[in-house]
Order: C-alpha cells, then structure tokens, then sequence
C-alpha cells in the first residue's frame, strides 16, 4: 500500500478521522454536503503611495526639477534654447506614473502641484532682481566693435538700472574701464536683454592668445558677470611677412634666339599674417587693417614696383591701373594669409596672371630680390615695418658643348651674394 493510499483509509474507514470529526459535530450538522477552501492572496496592482510606480514618478519629478533649476539660467537658455524641453518630457512621464499609482484620481490637484514645481525655479529667477549674464560677445560687421548681449533674471531689474561699469583686462591687466548708459529695453524670443558696444580701438593692445586673454567685466546694479573674449576676433598685429615669385615659362615661338623654353613673365605673391612654426605661411587674420608695398629689384634697381596693397577687414585693394595689375581687388585672411599680387597676362601652369617681362624696367640675366613689406597704424602696430626678402637667379642653360643656351630658368636661391 502507499503512502497516499494509507492515508485515504485513515480518513475515511471507520472510525477514522472523518468518522470522528463528524460525531463531535452538532446534531443537523453531519453531513457535509460540499467544502471549499478558498486561500485569499492579493496580488499587488501598482497602485498607492507607497508602490513601485509612485517612487518611479517621484524619482523622475526629483530629477527634472534639478533640471529645470540648471536650465533656468538666461545664459543656458539663450545658448541651448530648446533644452528646457527636456525638464517638461521627463515631468510628464513623471505625471503619468503618478496618476497611474492614484488610480487617475485628484487629476486637478495632481496637475496644479507638477505645474508649480516646473514654473519654481522660473519664477525665483525672474523674482531674484540684480542678476545679470553675458550671453554673447558679437563682433560688427566692419569689426569695428563688439556687442555685449546682457540678460537679466528679474523683472524688477530691467526698470532699476540706468547704467553699467564696464572693465576690459589683457593678459590679466586693466587696460580699459568705462561706466556708460546702460539699460535693458530690447526683448527677443528667449526675454529681455541689453546690448553694450565696445570699440576694438580703444582698449586693443595686442594679439589675444591662449595666454593673452581679453576678458570682459561688466558691473550693473551691483551683479556683476565677465566673458572671456573670442581670440579670432582680436587678432589684429601682423607679426610675420613672407613673399615669393614664380617665373612663367614660354616655349619656342614666344622665346628670342631659338630657345626651347624661356622667362615670359614672373607671378608675385604674399602672406601676412601670425607668426608660424618653421617654414610655413603665416596664419590669417581676418579682421586686420594693414598694407604692403612690393618690389622686385635686380641688384638696387626697382624692375617691377607693385601698387600698394590697402587690406581693411579681410578685402585688399589696390589700383589695378586699368588691368595691367590684376582686378584691383582679392579678399585674404579668412581662408588664408596669401595675398595673390596679379599682373595682366593668365597663365594656366602658375594659375594667376603674371606680370610679362616686357614691362620690367630691367630684365637682364642675374639675380632678383622680391621684398614684402606690411606696415599698420595705431593701435595695431607701432608703425614698425615688418618685411620679408626672396632671392632669384634668372639663368640660361643648356649649350654644354659649345653651342648657344636653349632654354632659361627662374630658380630660387638664399641670396643674391
């Protein structure tokens, strides 16, 4: 017999268990027509204060009221102006958890208390007058000057000030200070601001750099905030020149004397810009005033003298005297410090039009100098000259044997010794 079996025989034989059972019960109560025993076991349903989605929400409201405070800035908003969604997505998520946990019951009052927690930090910046942030430092179309972009954070703030202590620092020295009329009376898509024009002149003293820095400090009402200034945009001194010609060749019936190959004309060009490693071109700068005067000499005579070059925020000109120096015009320092000085004639090789040699004053065999020199007035420069020399030799060739050269060469050299 099993084990089950055996304890079926003892519940129900005769003077079993159930036998027994039954003769204690009550008359009328023996017999038993049907038990049920039914084990009430409640299965949670996400609902309630203290329910894992109700921590959910509550953790999520946590982390985007932190945001909302960190976003609250003027200066956050106006440079990243859509993240202040973020805070509102993670706030209704949070919302729709905790409705959720409270079987989607006091809606309203629900809703009242997720919109004074998103509008708080908001608001305590509007109500915290006498704070200020400079949001950007913009730099005039003719770089001229620099617009100062003010934000406030209070509402009270805008009617209270009339004017605003300004402070320029380079490399750690005042160099300018001024207070000038002050108000915050323009207002765009992300609030109201003021604007604050400084004139580059006035205070520049040299090229900005990693370790020269302009800072600017401005003082309104007693908040006060500083920016530190965009290098670009003052980068003014030029500080190194370097200059360079190329010969055009002409082959056969454009050479005298049955040469193969022979000097037609010669291509000039410059750089002038911010002191380079080495051997490479200066760096551009773009919104420096300066100009170069050119010359290509043979020994101390003048053979091409090339108009003088007038370079204002990044567009050179000079007299083209009808074409016979290029168009007159070239735009430098955005994309480069290489200033193309063209002559009348186009060459595909050189790619630029070159000056023929026909029209220089000498053109003799020898060598030539080409000198740069770039020159700028206060406050750019002390009016020094800063200037640079190439060396040429203008050579025949061939004829090894006896025989007359057939063909000419323009090749570089170190000097003209």
């Amino acid at each position: 017999m099993t084990c089950i079996q055996y304890c079926e025989a003892l519940w129900m034989s005769n003077g079993g268990l159930l036998e027994k059972a039954l003769e204690q019960q009550p008359d009328g109560e023996g017999e038993v027509t049907g038990a049920v025993v039914v084990a009430d076991v409640a299965s949670p349903d996400g609902s309630g204060f203290m329910s894992a989605p109700m921590k959910q929400g509550a953790g999520l409201a946590l982390v985007a009221l932190v945001l909302s405070w960190l976003l609250a800035n003027p200066k956050v908003q106006s440079d990243y102006a859509f993240a202040g969604l973020v805070p509102i997505l993670i706030f209704a998520g949070s919302f729709y958890l905790v409705w959720n946990a409270m079987e989607r019951k006091q809606t309203a009052v629900i809703a009242v208390v997720y919109i004074l927690l998103a509008a708080s930090p908001y608001a305590a910046m509007s109500l915290s007058s006498g704070e200020i942030t400079i949001t950007d430092a913009d730099l005039s179309g003719d770089s001229a000057q620099i617009a100062l972009k003010i934000r406030e954070s209070g509402a009270i703030f805008g009617s209270s000030v009339d004017s605003a202590d300004v402070t320029v620092t380079y490399e750690g020295s005042t160099v300018w200070e001024s207070t000038i009329s002050f108000a915050i009376d323009r207002e765009d898509g992300y609030g109201k601001y003021g604007l604050i024009s400084l004139t580059v002149s006035e205070w520049y003293q040299g090229n900005a750099a990693d370790s020269a820095p302009y800072v600017v400090s401005v003082d309104v009402g007693g908040s006060a905030d500083s920016m530190q200034l965009q290098s670009k945009h003052l980068q003014r001194t030029i500080d190194d020149v370097q200059s360079a010609t190329a010969g055009a060749m002409g082959t056969e019936s454009e050479c005298s004397d049955s040469k193969d190959s022979c000097i037609i004309g010669v291509a000039l060009k410059s750089w002038s810009g911010l002191d380079a490693m080495g051997d490479n071109p200066p760096g551009g700068l773009p919104h420096a005033d300066y100009t170069v005067s050119a010359t290509l000499f043979y020994g101390s005579t003048a053979t091409i003298v090339y108009p003088t070059v007038t370079v204002v925020n990044g567009i050179a000109e000079w007299d083209s005297n009808n074409g016979e120096f290029g168009g007159g015009s070239a735009f430098v320092g955005e994309e480069g410090s290489e200033l193309p000085m063209p002559g009348s004639v186009d060459s595909f090789e050189l790619n630029t039009k070159y000056i023929p040699i026909e029209d220089w004053v000498v053109s003799d065999y020898g060598c030539y100098h080409f000198t740069a020199e770039v020159t700028q007035e206060s406050p750019w420069s002390d009016s020094s000259v800063v200037s640079f020399t190439s060396y040429y030799d203008y050579t025949e060739e061939g004829g090894e044997t006896g025989g007359d050269p057939t063909n000419e060469a323009w090749t570089s050299t170190t000097n003209c010794d």
